[in-house]
C-alpha cells in the first residue's frame, strides 16, 4: 500500500521532466527540431531566398544558392516527417575552425567525439576532420573536409532519433 503513493510520487515529479528534455534539442534561426517537414519548407520558401529548394529523398531538404561564392546551403535531415538534423555551410578557413571549435569548448566542454580520417575519392584524396559536442539530447558538430580542388566547412546539430545514429557524419 505504502509503494502506490510513493510511485505516484515518483511520476509526478519525473513528469515535468520528461515534458521539457524536447526543449533540450536544437533551435537554429527559426528552425527547432521536431518541426514538420512542410512548415519547414514553407519558412524556407517564405524567409530565406534560397535560389534552389530540392527535395532529393523523402528525408532531406536542401536550400542553397547556385553562386558557388556565396557560400550558402543548408540541408535539413527528417525522421517520420519531423526535423531531426541541420547542417550549414560555413566559409571554410582554419581561422573559422579555431574560433569555432573554442566556442564549443567554452560551452559545451571536451568533444565528445573526434573523427579524423582520408579516403580515395574520384579525383584524389579527401580528408575530413570532424568534432561533436553532447548538449542534453543535441549533438552539435563542426566538420572540415579538404578535397582536391576545395575545402569545405560545416556546422551541424543532430537529435537522438529512429532513422539513424547520431553525431552524424
Amino acid at each position: 500500500m505504502l509503494r502506490r503513493p510513493h510511485t505516484l510520487f515518483l511520476a509526478c515529479l519525473l513528469l515535468p521532466l520528461l515534458a521539457a528534455a524536447p526543449a533540450a534539442a536544437f533551435e537554429v534561426a527559426e528552425f527547432k527540431s521536431g518541426m514538420a517537414q512542410n512548415e519547414v519548407k514553407t519558412l524556407l520558401i517564405a524567409n530565406w531566398n534560397f535560389d534552389r529548394i530540392v527535395e532529393p529523398s523523402d528525408d532531406v531538404i536542401l536550400a542553397y544558392d547556385n553562386d558557388p561564392s556565396i557560400a550558402r546551403r543548408y540541408q535539413f535531415r527528417f525522421c517520420k516527417g519531423k526535423l531531426v538534423g541541420f547542417e550549414q555551410d560555413v566559409r571554410p578557413s582554419l581561422k573559422s575552425l579555431i574560433i569555432t571549435v573554442n566556442n564549443n569548448n567554452t560551452q559545451y566542454g571536451q568533444p565528445s567525439r573526434v573523427y579524423s580520417n582520408t579516403h580515395v575519392v574520384s579525383n584524389g584524396e579527401k580528408a575530413v576532420f570532424a568534432l561533436f559536442w553532447k548538449s542534453g539530447l543535441e549533438h552539435i558538430g563542426v566538420k572540415y573536409i579538404v578535397l582536391p580542388s576545395n575545402e569545405q566547412m560545416s556546422l551541424s546539430f543532430d537529435v537522438n532519433n529512429l532513422c539513424y545514429n547520431t553525431p552524424r557524419m
